[in-house]
């Protein structure tokens, strides 16, 4: 598991880093950044926080770039890049109405569970497309918020169990030179 996923880094990040792209005035500051090894190398740390960013933007952001945005705040925090990716495929063209619908349910739920108040202009209802199920914007969009904050709050025991299980799979720290030059004792 763990060659395969450092083959597709590797061959991916080989296709950033050659001399066409490099050279592209539009794709250089992007690819200046991105081609951090930093942010492809797999640890409990980076692992987590890439894939709390990607769960959360696959429950907030209905729509089908939303790769690119989790991959933006990953560049901007630097974490798990390849990891912020992926976790954003949950929500994918066969999954999004079952969770859209899960999403104004507890939405719905929390609002009279917990009496959130909302916004009037969002406290809109109209039936859900193609089916007869009434839909209320208010409920959609917290259900959406609180689904995000738990989705991502879920990852960090998830990696951490998981890193558990298989340490030599998913270290806990990276293989830093710096951390190495710092450990290594200078004579006096």
């Amino acid at each position: 598991m763990k060659r395969q996923y450092l083959k597709l880094v590797r061959r991916f990040y080989r296709q950033l880093r050659h001399p066409r792209v490099r050279k592209n005035r539009f794709f250089s500051q992007f690819t200046q950044r991105i081609t951090n090894r930093r942010l492809w190398k797999p640890c409990r740390a980076t692992v987590s926080h890439g894939l709390a960013i990607g769960l959360f933007f696959s429950m907030m952001l209905p729509m089908p770039l939303q790769g690119f945005v989790a991959a933006f705040f990953a560049i901007r925090s630097r974490v798990n890049v390849p990891f912020a990716m992926l976790a954003v495929w949950i929500s994918n063209p066969f999954t999004n109405v079952p969770l859209a619908l899960a999403q104004e349910k507890l939405g719905g739920f929390l609002r009279t569970v917990v009496h959130i108040p909302v916004p009037p202009f969002l406290d809109v209802s109209t039936k859900f497309p193609y089916t007869d199920i009434d839909c209320n914007a208010a409920n959609f969009v917290l259900g959406m918020l609180m689904s995000g904050v738990f989705c991502s709050m879920l990852a960090y025991p998830l990696v951490h169990f998981i890193s558990f299980l298989l340490p030599h799979h998913l270290p806990i720290n990276r293989n830093d030179k710096a951390r190495h030059i710092k450990e290594v004792e200078i004579p006096s």
